[in-house]
């Protein structure tokens, strides 16, 4: 899509994805307050340490896709609530990793499906070709941006 010199900031790519994600982050975050008690940041340290960790905090922003404050904080909650817990790394003594004990394993169990249901509902409104078309578009400014961050 060509913008025009005339387009307003609605065209903007920026403009329109903060757009989306303010609605999507809004609606997400409701669900798992409602659900399971747990902020959004919560969520995603959950769901991250679950699919991926144990992690650093470094690594769990990176992954859970929040500034290294707030994967602190919502860590540090999680910790509290006796969810998370802190471990030294096998491999370096002076790093600390977060991993989900029991009861956070089953609040993973209940994140994801909220998650799932989330991203099945945001796309119910584009055919199966639109779908395709719209995560290859996406992939490919993805790859294109982090190619040029390296």
């Amino acid at each position: 899509m060509k913008a025009s010199a005339k387009a307003g900031l609605e065209q903007f790519l920026t403009y329109r994805l903060h757009t989306l994600n303010k609605l999507t982050e809004r609606g997400i975050s409701e669900r798992y307050h409602d659900k399971l008690g747990v902020t959004l940041p919560e969520a995603r340290v959950i769901a991250s340490v679950g699919s991926f960790g144990p992690f650093s905090i470094m690594e769990l922003a990176r992954h859970a896709n929040l500034d290294k404050s707030q994967a602190s904080r919502a860590a540090e909650a999680l910790i509290k609530q006796g969810l998370v817990r802190r471990e030294p790394s096998a491999e370096d003594g002076r790093v600390v990793l977060v991993s989900l004990t029991a009861e956070g394993r089953a609040l993973y169990r209940k994140v994801m499906p909220i998650a799932r249901k989330w991203n099945d509902d945001l796309f119910e409104c584009l055919d199966e070709q639109e779908k395709l078309a719209f995560g290859h578009a996406l992939d490919k400014i993805i790859h294109t941006m982090t190619a040029r961050e390296e």
